[in-house]
């Protein structure tokens, strides 16, 4: 349309009402698509049998990070589990050279990260919402992208929030106040971490401003802004805090990654 891209005001909440110069569009994802021959071959029904509850079906999730198998795998929606993926010979085959799970991201980017506690959970909407020990607010994580990433003991969990952090400030179109300004901030103070200069309050100042973004810190997110990259932007920080807290004190106390 020639226009900057920026996320629209809601609702309505779905091109298929107004989309493309404010006429119904069609917007399908690839992996939707893919679905249809099974589907049109088998029967609706016979697709919704699979799974149970909201999660019916199939879905593809790519897993990637610390693993033998990486790769893309389509697997019965709550009948796996993340342990079946991660550790099953047929998919991921476990951890990569002997190491030891330490936390993994159970569905892409914006989602709060799982621990080993968590592994024996079923791939399922609700499942993975109601887990417990990930945000303090309450609330547990999302499968999203379906994108997994699985850290073990060697990852630096300060690093890898970074990481996120970092990427959530530049993708920021700077609509939103509490996205544009909060996400600059998360960057600037775990960046003053990780190169050793942090301060101990630093972790709480990211907690704080975590909940300046998304009030609460519970999942589901409150919407603070138009789209939702505003409040899941902290998620990974607030979660990695929430179970590996003392490892940011540790990098603050050496004024390094203590696995380094």
């Amino acid at each position: 349309e020639g226009k900057r891209g920026f996320p629209r005001i809601k609702p309505p909440y779905f091109p298929a009402a107004i989309g493309l110069y404010g006429a119904p569009t069609i917007v399908n994802n690839v992996e939707t698509v893919s679905n249809l021959p099974w589907i049109i071959t088998n029967g609706g029904a016979a697709f919704a049998a699979l799974g149970a509850g909201r999660s019916t079906g199939t879905r593809i999730f790519s897993l990637s990070g610390c693993v033998n198998r990486p790769g893309n795998y389509e697997v019965e929606m709550v009948e796996t589990t993340f342990r079946d993926l991660i550790y099953g010979e047929e998919y991921g085959g476990g951890i990569r050279d002997g190491g030891e799970l330490k936390a993994f991201v159970p569905g892409g980017a914006s989602s709060p990260w799982f621990g080993p506690q968590h592994l024996d959970l079923p791939l399922g909407q609700d499942e993975v919402a109601q887990a417990e020990g990930v945000l303090p607010g309450g609330g547990g994580s999302m499968l999203g992208s379906g994108s997994i990433v699985v850290m073990d003991d060697k990852t630096c969990m300060v690093r890898a929030a970074w990481r996120l952090a970092r990427f959530f400030a530049r993708e920021s179109c700077g609509q939103c106040t509490p996205c544009r300004e909060g996400t600059g901030w998360l960057d600037k103070i775990m960046r003053r971490i990780e190169d050793g200069a942090g301060r101990m309050e630093d972790i709480d100042l990211l907690v704080d401003v975590s909940d300046n973004i998304a009030p609460g810190l519970s999942f589901p997110y409150p919407m603070t802004t138009i789209c939702f990259l505003g409040p899941s932007s902290p998620m990974p920080i607030v979660s990695a805090i929430q179970m590996f807290r003392s490892e940011f004190e540790q990098h603050v106390e050496l004024g390094r990654c203590p696995h380094s």
